[in-house]
């Protein structure tokens, strides 16, 4: 036991000691923070400077536009009129575009007096961005002043049309297990999960490709017919799995904890907030576990792997296969997010190469049946168990087939025997 310790030490400190662990610690979160929570923060706002559109149009449907515009939070957009009488006028569209050219002006909207009749209107920019302005700003605007006027032509009461226009106002309240209601961003909630989620597939993907390239170059080195000497090929690859499994674990230690305080400190960005309360008791359990079950089947895998070839090259047929297992539940994160309790995401979700995505993507958004999750874990246990027996084939035949290029044949035949 304490040469397999001694394995394990060697693996783990090779591994947290290097200038690549320590980087890794810091530009992941960052680079994560780039996919995930700067789309949120630039989500809906405004990057440039407040936005001043003209409006050829009747002095009526202008005024409607500002009153319209003066009740909407967070007004980006200020609505001048140019100077012209009749927006049908050739001669207005021509000021408008000078006005563009000139930028006095980011963009315009010519509503001419058949408005209501045609619900037409003309949009005038410069570049495709400004399309924003009129997709998000002056179609609702002008929309509302269209169903107004259609209401009056059609002689409906003002009272009655300001019923049949008004909207629902949301708000979102999480139940909690004894009935607490907590308000809930749901915006925040996505985030924190995808970025849980992506934390155990970056790691797991990482720690994994660390034990194929460890088993590969201990093997090129011959540094490995040293240790066998000393070792068995089960406890050469039980304490590199292990070792490098802690200095996973070291890492996925420090960003989770670095998650939860970030949480308990009430940080936020613009509207995105991380919630500690969203970090249930089972959401962190859960999280825990489905990195520890994912990393230990998948560097299992990737160590037997790794025995039977003589390079990174030659690895690659075999261990794509494995890295798909990884990257399929993550184009299928869509389909559990939209349906979690159909047949199908329970199907996906117990798979055991899926499993650490997608059941913990369902334990994220809406908490599956707790023997569901238990069921998972038990299958992966299983599914370690009978990959280390299969690795361990391959590691005892394979450790010392220096110079034989693998095949799926040899593979199966180093399986079988």
């Amino acid at each position: 036991m304490s040469r397999v310790l001694t394995i394990i030490r060697k693996e783990y400190l090779e591994r947290v000691r290097s200038k690549s662990f320590v980087l890794g610690t810091v530009l992941v979160p960052a680079l994560m923070s780039l996919v995930i929570v700067i789309p949120m923060l630039i989500e809906g706002k405004d990057l440039d400077e407040r936005r001043v559109v003209g409006v050829v149009s009747t002095p009526e449907v202008f005024a409607e536009m500002q009153e319209i515009m003066a009740d909407r939070e967070g007004k980006v957009v200020d609505l001048v009129a140019v100077d012209c009488l009749d927006p049908d006028n050739a001669t207005c569209v021509e000021t408008l575009k000078d006005q563009i050219l000139a930028e006095e002006i980011h963009s315009g909207v010519v509503v001419p007096t058949d408005f209501i009749e045609t619900r037409k209107a003309v949009f005038f920019n410069r570049s495709v961005r400004a399309l924003v302005v009129k997709d998000d700003v002056l179609r609702p605007v002008l929309n509302l002043i269209l169903r107004k006027g259609r209401f009056e032509e059609a002689g409906v009461e003002l009272d009655l049309y300001d019923s049949l226009v008004t909207s629902t106002r949301w708000e979102n309240i999480a139940v909690g297990q004894e009935g607490t209601e907590t308000a809930q961003n749901q915006g925040a909630t996505f985030a924190l999960a995808m970025t849980m989620i992506m934390i155990i597939y970056i790691m797991i993907i990482m720690y994994g490709n660390h034990t194929l390239t460890a088993v590969i170059e201990e093997k090129n080195t011959r540094m490995v017919e040293v240790l066998l000497s000393s070792l068995s090929p089960d406890q050469l690859m039980l304490g590199k799995v292990l070792g490098i499994g802690l200095a996973g674990l070291t890492q996925f230690a420090i960003w989770t904890g670095a998650i939860v305080f970030a949480s308990a400190q009430g940080v936020s960005f613009g509207s995105f907030s991380l919630d500690v309360g969203y970090f249930t008791p089972l959401i962190m359990i859960s999280f825990i576990m489905f990195f520890l079950l994912g990393f230990f089947l998948y560097a299992t895998l990737f160590a037997g792997v790794g025995a039977m070839c003589n390079s990174v090259q030659d690895s690659q047929q075999f261990a794509t296969p494995l890295t798909m297992g990884l990257v399929i539940p993550m184009l299928l994160l869509t389909l559990v997010l939209t349906a979690p309790d159909s047949t199908l995401s329970v199907v996906l979700s117990l798979f055991p190469l899926f499993s650490p995505m997608l059941m913990f993507m369902r334990v994220c958004i809406e908490t599956p049946p707790l023997w569901q999750i238990g069921l998972s874990w038990v299958i992966m246990a299983l599914s370690i168990w009978g990959a280390a027996k299969g690795a361990g084939k391959l590691f005892r035949l394979g450790i010392l087939m220096y110079g034989t290029t693998p095949s799926w044949g040899t593979l199966v035949k180093a399986l079988r025997a």
